[in-house]
């Protein structure tokens, strides 16, 4: 009977570790596939003629470029029409370091780099609190100021230019240029397997819930406009080293932005191969225009372009997943597989003491103009219990949350969690300090897959890598979502999706637990599998506060009922006693019968 029962998991945990092994000989593949191209490029700089060698040399300048600009645009989902200035940034610097103070172009380009981070990290620090057009508008604007101050300025030829002494030759600026793109590309690598990585695509995806995570979505906003901003400047000096001159039309040429942007968006933005793909094929086909047809290059880039973006949405990129190729690999994944004798806890510390207050709202008030969502609103949650709170449509519940949370700000009153003042905190440091939340409508991340859903809040409340990947893969094993591992969260049935979003919040490792109508919709087995992760936590000594509108799925676990009504609260006490008061039953069924809510 035995080995009846093993074969069919024998068979289940096979199937996966066959995809698994598939997919990193896929890697493997491509990466070689790379290190072969890189080393021909490497004899066409060594050997090639100045033609050649300058054709590797713009190639790989768009590849710097391209990949600039998809770490802030692609992988933050900030669009940026002004990346070129920190181009021009770069070409300045390294030109000023070289004619003013006799440095070497190595030194120049590195001192270029340098300057362009230290002015990106204030500058991001202000340009990342807008978003959308804003962003882009600004970026172009601040792109323009700095032509107009080159402009100026006799630092460096003003607006007729400068010579910059040559040093070596094309072929050693084109060998220099292969390694700053083979580098870009290595970084973004790095970047998408990497904890950074995540809370970029998590925030892309939904900053607010990122935010609910406990993802400083400020900070790695700043750190990623900082890299793009690096390898721009980057590009923008070794260009001045290749061309042996400088001027503000060429330093600072939107036609260069245009360019990288159209690239990205051919190979596939977002991606790790995307720019490579772009820039190399649309830089061949550009010189094989120009060289044939000059006159009407630009017209034939063109529309090749629009016909390809239009038939291939998601770039070259997109073709090639099709076929399982060019991936993503999940970030540490496959998750490590655990034994029932190696279950831990779900929190592996106490987190409070039973029955001791952790949240309080006192007379918790906001108004939006003239009107009033919630009306001097308190509400306790001691540690180890379940508090319900319930109300029609409209009542505040939602915005109550968002006041606890930090996503809104109250007229008055005060939230504490503890002897904490929760007031004015961002959303990130109010989770971190101990409050998770889930959301009335799911908001998943669907770049990541349901492993590195789960991952990425264990990254906030571990204290090492490895505690965070065992941390999550047990609670992969609570949900029942093993076999989903590598699914994309909009893939998962209703249910399961909002699993997912629970354990996300659970990941926190909550002082206080917030769940916003999380059995809404859900089977009666599937709720059951909610009550017995609750149960767990509040055995650790986390608060749960629950807002839901099925209350009998509510009420057996419940130990105390908060009721509002028009922003009001118009009942609390134990469950029996709240579902039996008439002001419920009249907000609930607008009538005066004396009947039980059950609804």
């Amino acid at each position: 009977m035995r080995e009846r029962e093993t074969r069919p998991a024998l068979t289940r945990t096979r199937a996966p570790r066959v995809a698994i092994t598939l997919a990193r000989l896929r890697q493997e593949r491509i990466w070689l596939l790379f290190g072969i191209v890189v080393l021909a490029a490497a004899m066409v700089a060594l050997f090639g003629n100045g033609d050649q060698a300058q054709l590797l040399f713009s190639t790989c300048l768009f590849v710097v470029l391209a990949y600039a600009w998809n770490i802030i645009s692609g992988l933050s989902g900030y669009v940026s029409f002004g990346q070129v200035g920190f181009f021009g940034i770069g070409a300045y610097m390294a030109a000023t370091c070289q004619i003013a103070w006799q440095w070497d172009w190595y030194l120049a380009a590195l001192g270029a780099v340098l300057a362009a981070i230290v002015l990106a990290l204030p500058l991001g620090t202000v340009m990342l609190r807008l978003q959308g057009i804003f962003f882009a508008l600004g970026m172009f604007g601040l792109s323009r100021i700095g032509a107009l101050i080159a402009t100026s300025t006799s630092l460096v030829g003003g607006s007729m230019g400068e010579p910059v002494p040559i040093v070596g030759t094309t072929q050693e600026t084109a060998l220099a240029m292969l390694g700053c793109a083979v580098g870009a590309v290595v970084l973004t690598a790095w970047l998408l397997r990497s904890p950074l990585g995540l809370r970029l695509l998590a925030l892309r995806d939904d900053e607010k819930a990122a935010e609910a995570s406990g993802i400083n979505t400020n900070a790695s906003k700043v750190t990623a406009f900082c890299l793009s901003a690096g390898l721009a400047a980057l590009a923008g000096s070794l260009y001045v080293w290749n061309v042996g001159f400088i001027d503000p039309g060429s330093a600072f040429n939107n036609t260069y932005e245009l360019q990288t942007i159209l690239m990205v968006l051919f190979g596939g933005i977002g991606t790790l191969w995307g720019p490579l793909l772009g820039a190399v094929v649309i830089s061949l086909i550009s010189n094989a225009l120009w060289a044939q047809f000059p006159q009407q290059q630009q017209i034939i880039l063109g529309a090749l372009i629009l016909i390809a973006v239009i038939w291939m949405p998601g770039g070259l990129v997109s073709l090639f997943q099709r076929f399982g190729w060019l991936r993503r690999r999940p970030v540490w994944g496959p998750p490590p597989p655990v034994e029932a004798e190696e279950r831990l806890p779900l929190f592996p510390a106490a987190v409070g003491n039973v029955g001791e207050p952790v949240l309080g709202c006192q007379e918790v008030t906001r108004r939006f103009g003239g009107l009033t969502a919630l009306n001097r609103v308190s509400l306790e949650a001691r540690s180890g219990h379940i508090v319900a709170v319930i109300g029609p449509n409209g009542a505040g519940k939602t915005t109550l949350f968002n006041l606890i949370t930090g996503f809104d700000r109250c007229n008055g009153g005060a939230i504490r969690l503890g002897k904490m003042l929760l007031k004015r905190l961002a959303p990130y440091r109010i989770a971190r300090a101990g409050i998770a939340r889930t959301f009335q409508t799911c908001r998943p991340f669907p770049s990541l897959t349901a492993w590195e859903t789960l991952l990425l809040p264990a990254l906030v409340a571990s204290a090492s890598k490895e505690e965070a990947i065992r941390a999550a893969a047990q609670m992969l094993e609570r949900l029942a979502l093993r076999d989903q591992w590598d699914a994309s969260p909009e893939s998962l049935p209703p249910g399961q999706l909002r699993f997912l979003e629970i354990g996300r919040a659970l990941m926190l490792r909550p002082r206080v637990l917030l769940l916003d109508e999380v059995m809404a919709g859900m089977s009666p087995e599937e709720i059951r599998l909610i009550h017995a992760l609750l149960r767990e936590a509040v055995a650790a000594g986390c608060a749960v506060i629950a807002i839901e509108h099925v209350v009998p799925a509510i009420m057996p676990i419940a130990d105390h009922v908060s009721v509002l009504d028009f922003g009001t609260t118009i009942a609390q006490g134990r469950p029996d006693e709240v579902l039996r008061n008439p002001a419920v039953i009249e907000a609930y069924l607008g009538t005066g019968e004396e009947e039980p809510v059950n609804a």
